[in-house]
């Protein structure tokens, strides 16, 4: 790297500075780990097989002869048996604390559905075993946590819609189902009596009537019936407005340990929490003052555009700007801890129902047949659907829209043409992001949709047309929808972008809410059409290798506990690398041992080993600032580095065996110079 003479000179520890592996030793090191697979990720990518450590600094990198000089009578020698060693890894979108399970004392309990697909029979039923076992104050919340959001479409004979369902486990106790994507709720009656208004924080329930007055401009979070009244399914803001408990600093403190275990164990040595508020920073705090926190971290301040403008009206910005400059400040001087990122979401989610995520495009709209077949889509450009569109209100009414349905065989709203929802409009953006870029601030966008994804890179381009290129690392997070323009966009302006690269591999219930609502398909159990690759689905989702080729640059981000708890990157790493799984042949069957098919997602936009591997380490420290201390095993950069139990050069040499990767174990983890893991 440019900078490494810089580095290994200017330590306070003395060394002839003579490249790689041939120094003058003149220090005896506190760590030597010898006879290992090291891959250094440094700029030539070297290898070596030791290394030497002597406080939190990395002394030498080079083979094991030379180590040997670094030995002292107090150093501790690893002998690494051949094993890999890697910089420490970084997650650059996680939230490290909604992973683990804070303890209640009576105002919630969490209902743990683990991602599990139920009908609302089997949500009821589940709900009320938890009720029974809760411990609840008078005013308690029953969660059902980790929801998985198709299973809100799951209506039964018995309860024909969320509400009915969560009313029927209580009328009195507030239930709110949150979905495993963050962006997907259901809530009874009960809790949505306890909503507050975003804008006077007085109390307000949301009912037909307050969705057309009070909650006018918010209405678009709440799904309804026929009749104007919630349905009990709701999305993004709808959550802050219902308002259940947030976990504090004292539900935390008796799971602390369990945070500082899970990362060290998926060898994160660095994270960037991607949505953090006043409660969160106060954990963290607490964490690095009672030397619990065993990773760097980067906080993103979230930025609400509906809290503080954005969206409906102009952003407060010196509001935002204080609110994140207190932030920044409560960390100053911080060992571990920098508070200089700010977290926007620009868009929501693309699956059905909630369909918040920005396209350039608009949703198509299936028209369902027998079973799950599809037998045609919606032509919004026809004149029955200009017609429809001018008098949609007149179609809220029952009789009309049954009326509609029953001569043109699809629903009347079903003529609206839907382009999901921007939290920012652009002009705010571009004012938000180029007055935090001036002060300092890196900008985290959550740009999921290709429209989303344009609107981001605009609001770049505008603050470097304001300010010059800064050079901060601005990011672009999830980019789940590409188009091409944008991807070399990307690589011109030498945006990172970081995406979860396991959700590039199918996963069949999802992508029955996705694929049709992007490509025209004809059914959603025939696989073959279901994933075919042309249109827009197959072109434009998930395009690492193109931004990587275009010259953008691509870090890794877990979103957990988003799908999974776990920061899971080695399974992240081997689907960048494959975009493939094995799923049934027939989506519907029950047996376990029936016919698989290999099902690929944009196969062509696969990564390779060294791609994955700097996603996580050099450009990770890139997208978090501060890669001169980190993300490769360098002499005078920080001692982040762990051990692991595979060969992953050899299993990624070869399709059959790439999966075989996300079976790794971290078996030691370096921080700081400590040994914050050891599983040998």
């Amino acid at each position: 790297m440019k900078h490494f003479n810089h580095l290994a000179c200017s330590t306070a520890i003395s060394l002839v500075c003579s490249g790689f592996a041939g120094a003058a030793v003149a220090e005896t090191a506190d760590l030597v780990i010898q006879h290992g697979r090291i891959l250094t990720m440094d700029e030539n990518r070297t290898r070596a097989s030791a290394i030497a450590v002597k406080g939190n600094t990395i002394l030498f990198t080079g083979d094991d002869a030379a180590a040997a000089d670094f030995i002292g009578a107090d150093t501790r020698v690893i002998d690494a048996e051949g094993q890999v060693i890697l910089p420490g890894l970084h997650d650059v979108h996680i939230h490290p604390l909604f992973a683990i399970d804070p303890v209640y004392s009576g105002e919630k309990f969490e209902c743990n559905f683990e991602g599990a697909s139920v009908d609302m029979d089997e949500t009821v039923a589940r709900l009320r075993a938890c009720l029974q076992e809760a411990e609840l104050n008078s005013d308690g919340w029953l969660i059902g946590k980790y929801f998985n959001p198709p299973s809100l479409l799951s209506v039964t004979g018995t309860y024909p819609s969320v509400i009915a369902a969560l009313d029927a486990v209580s009328a009195t106790t507030p239930i709110l189902l949150e979905g495993s994507d963050g962006h997907a709720f259901g809530a009874n009656t009960a809790a949505l009596a306890q909503a507050h208004h975003p804008d006077t924080g007085k109390p307000a329930p949301v009912t037909a009537a307050s969705l057309k007055a009070d909650y006018a401009a918010y209405a678009g979070y709440f799904n309804i019936d026929a009749d104007g009244n919630p349905d009990g399914t709701a999305k993004d803001f709808a959550g802050h407005i219902i308002g259940a408990p947030v976990a504090g600093l004292e539900n935390y403190k008796p799971v602390l340990d369990d945070l500082a275990a899970l990362m060290a164990s998926n060898g994160i040595t660095s994270a960037q929490d991607a949505w953090v508020f006043d409660e969160i920073a106060e954990v963290y705090e607490y964490m690095e003052a009672q030397d619990l926190l065993k990773f760097r971290l980067r906080l993103n301040t979230h930025i609400d555009s509906n809290v503080m403008g954005g969206r409906t009206r102009e952003l407060d910005l010196d509001a935002a700007m204080a609110h994140a400059g207190a932030m920044r400040a409560q960390f100053e001087g911080s060992e571990y801890i920098k508070a200089d990122g700010i977290k926007m979401f620009v868009d929501g989610v693309v699956e059905y129902p909630t369909q918040t995520a920005a396209m350039l495009n608009p949703y198509l709209e299936p028209v369902m047949g027998e079973g799950l077949e599809i037998k045609g889509y919606v032509d919004q450009d026809s004149a029955v659907c200009s017609e429809a569109r001018a008098h949609l209100a007149d179609y809220a009414i029952p009789a009309a829209a049954n009326a509609f349905r029953e001569s043109h065989g699809h629903d009347a709203s079903q003529c609206e043409k839907r382009y999901g929802l921007l939290e920012f409009t652009p002009q705010e953006l571009n004012r938000a992001v180029t007055a935090f870029d001036a002060a300092g601030f890196t900008v985290h966008m959550h740009a999921l949709g290709d429209g989303a994804v344009k609107t981001a890179l605009d609001a770049i381009e505008a603050a470097r047309r304001a300010n010059g290129n800064s050079g901060l690392p601005h990011n672009l997070a999830h980019i789940q929808f590409v188009a091409d323009e944008d991807i070399a966009r990307i690589g011109e302006m030498g945006v990172l972008v970081t995406p979860t690269m396991a959700w590039a591999v199918p996963f069949w219930e999802y992508d029955t809410t996705v694929n049709p609502f992007i490509n025209e398909v004809d059914s959603l159990v025939d696989l073959d059409k279901l994933y075919r690759q042309e249109g827009l689905w197959g072109d434009r989702v998930y395009p690492f290798r193109s931004i990587r080729d275009a010259g953008g640059i691509v870090a890794a981000g877990s979103d957990a506990p988003v799908d999974v708890p776990s920061p899971q990157p080695f399974v992240n790493m081997a689907a960048g690398m494959i975009r493939a799984d094995l799923l049934p042949a027939d989506p519907l069957s029950e047996d376990e041992n029936g016919e698989t098919v290999i099902v690929a997602v944009n196969a062509e936009e696969v990564l390779e080993l060294d791609d994955v591997l700097a996603a996580y380490t050099v450009n990770g420290a890139i997208a978090m600032g501060q890669q001169d201390l980190t993300g490769s095993l360098e002499p005078g950069k920080r001692a982040d580095l762990i051990m692991i139990d595979t060969d992953i050069e050899a299993l990624s040499q070869n399709v059959e065996t790439i999966w075989d990767i996300a079976e790794t174990k971290v078996l030691l983890t370096v921080f700081d110079g400590e040994i914050v893991h050891d599983a040998r």
